[in-house]
């Protein structure tokens, strides 16, 4: 036999609080794919750049070593920014102020 509960007011309010706001899935799902391609555009740049050493090719060299760093630098930017930006959580409104809107009886 299976019970039914009614969820208490705070039960769902704790429920709501603690619930991501909509689309932050999709915000750190596109956020990992983006990390992901420039993981792979790393590891694809450092297996040049050690053939470029092997052949003694010290201009490629370089080159690949700059755009390396740039991607570097674009990332730790980024998690600059995000670390920097406050997040923004849905708030509950209180009961207070809920009532309030309620139409007179």
């Amino acid at each position: 036999m299976t019970t039914h509960r009614a969820e208490s007011a705070g039960e769902s309010e704790r429920r709501s609080r603690n619930s991501p706001p909509p689309g932050e899935f999709g915000l750190l799902g596109a956020a990992l794919a983006i990390g992901l391609l420039l993981l792979g555009l790393q590891l694809w740049i450092l297996t040049v750049a050690l053939d470029a050493f092997q052949r003694h090719n010290n201009n490629q060299l370089y080159a690949l070593a700059g755009i390396s760093a740039l991607i570097f630098l674009g990332g730790a930017a980024i998690l600059w920014i995000l670390r920097r930006t406050p997040s923004v959580r849905r708030t509950s409104v209180s009961r207070s102020s809920h009532d309030s809107w309620k139409a007179p009886h």
